[in-house]
């Protein structure tokens, strides 16, 4: 039979590895910067950053931007340059193509994809399309 001591160590020592596996986890996430608006990419572009600056600050934040065409053409005539508008409708457009894709997947499942035939039981053809 294990002993008092022996039990009070075991249940310490499982106590603090569940702490610091807790703390651990807590510090490797950093929070992720606010979003830039568009007035303040515009207002960096008319400072002068360059382009590769402003896109950095856009992958650090996971920043979308769903404009319309008329707010794009007029980001380009307030002076940000190209890529930087580049940038931003391809991060939104294979975002939404992520999205599709799992919803597409999600759909699936439901059907036992990808063992058995994309089908339902008992029906021959895809009846969600």
């Amino acid at each position: 039979m294990i002993s008092l001591t022996v039990r009070r160590g075991l249940t310490r020592t499982a106590l603090l590895a569940s702490l610091a596996l807790l703390l651990g986890g807590c510090v490797t996430a950093p929070p992720r910067p606010p979003a830039p608006t568009t007035d303040e990419i515009v207002q960096m572009a008319k400072d002068g950053i360059p382009a590769a600056e402003i896109i950095q600050r856009l992958e650090e934040s996971r920043a979308l931007y769903p404009l319309k065409a008329s707010q794009l053409a007029q980001l380009r005539q307030d002076g940000v340059p190209d890529e930087v508008i580049d940038y931003m409708q391809q991060t939104l457009i294979e975002t939404e193509r992520m999205r599709e894709a799992m919803r597409e997947r999600d759909r699936m499942w439901m059907y036992g994809y990808p063992y058995y035939p994309p089908y339902p039981w008992g029906y021959w053809r895809r009846p969600y399309r």
